[in-house]
């Protein structure tokens, strides 16, 4: 049944922030370890395979949490360095989840408002919006969304993946909290820091706006009135970010790499461009590595998608209702 003749303590706005809010929150809580691997294989440009890769990756973890002058790991050192970075990524990923749905939901408003020349608050309406339309407002709301997050995207990805005891990295570059990361990228590298790998994230909303559109496209198909279920959420979800995530792979890896620490001592302030790193991948790493870390990128995002929209569309049914 349709909850349109409800009025919640919520204006339609206000729901799709808090829904969003939530699923961001309780998605990164969860999944911020894959996030921990993901983006460390991302960054690996010497290991030949993945399985390489994650052994390296293994051995430096456990050679971060051991106690001092002992080869005994310690269990808090260890939990500390894998859930390194969440303060900024529960900030992003809580933020850019509630900013996204938000204006997601505004453009398909000013959507059906410029066709029907009315607003819409009810998702029975939708059936007045194709999965062109899903798509354009996927990308405006992305774009947005990229340029209002991006610094707490650099900031995350260079928390994630620095190490105290790596010795390429220039002490500039060892952010011990987030506030730390945001004066010492200001001091090093000014504003344009706080936005290298805007480039690519920007083509990334692609993967979003793609996803988005299959996700709504499929949940009309199911049906265009009563909520779905949970399975039919459920599949609905993990088919759509499957397909976007394949296509749109290759521009995560060029907007991480981008973000990533600089470890040329010789110049603190990175340079590099999406082309350079595009060539040197092609050069150093073949066309796979535009590929790397798919299957742990896969196994992260599929249930992090699930939990999401599961989360998203309880709550946002739930605030509806009171």
């Amino acid at each position: 049944m349709s909850n349109k003749s409800q009025r919640s303590v919520l204006n339609p706005t206000g729901i799709e922030i808090v829904s969003g809010l939530t699923a961001g929150f309780t998605t990164t809580l969860i999944t911020h370890p894959l996030d921990f691997l993901k983006l460390n294989l991302q960054l690996d440009t010497n290991s030949k395979n993945n399985y390489a890769a994650l052994s390296k990756i293994k051995n430096e973890l456990v050679l971060a949490s051991q106690c001092p002058n002992s080869t005994t790991i310690s269990r808090s050192k260890l939990i500390g360095n894998i859930y390194r970075g969440i303060s900024p990524n529960l900030i992003g990923s809580t933020t850019a989840w509630g900013l996204y749905f938000m204006f997601y939901k505004e453009f398909k408003n000013l959507t059906h408002s410029t066709i029907n020349s009315d607003l819409f608050n009810d998702e029975s309406d939708e059936k007045f919006l194709n999965s062109g339309h899903y798509l354009m407002c996927g990308f405006m709301a992305g774009w947005v969304t990229s340029i209002m997050t991006n610094p707490i995207w650099v900031i995350k990805t260079r928390m994630i993946t620095s190490r105290l005891n790596d010795t390429n990295l220039p002490k500039d570059y060892y952010y011990k909290s987030m506030v730390d990361g945001i004066l010492k990228i200001y001091k090093n590298e000014g504003v344009k820091g706080y936005y290298k790998g805007l480039s690519p994230a920007l083509l990334n909303v692609s993967q979003g706006a793609l996803q988005f559109a299959i996700y709504d496209t499929l949940k009309n198909y199911i049906n265009n009135n009563d909520p779905l279920t949970t399975f039919q959420y459920l599949y609905s979800s993990a088919a759509s970010k499957m397909v976007s995530t394949v296509v749109f792979y290759p521009l995560q890896i060029l907007r991480s790499r981008l973000q990533a620490i600089p470890h040329d001592n010789n110049s603190l302030v990175n340079r590099k461009t999406m082309i350079s790193v595009s060539r040197d991948l092609i050069q150093n790493e073949g066309l796979k590595g535009f590929y790397k870390g798919i299957d742990a990128n896969l196994i992260r995002v599929l249930p992090a998608t699930c939990i999401t929209f599961i989360v998203y569309e309880k709550m946002k049914l739930f605030l509806t209702s009171v």
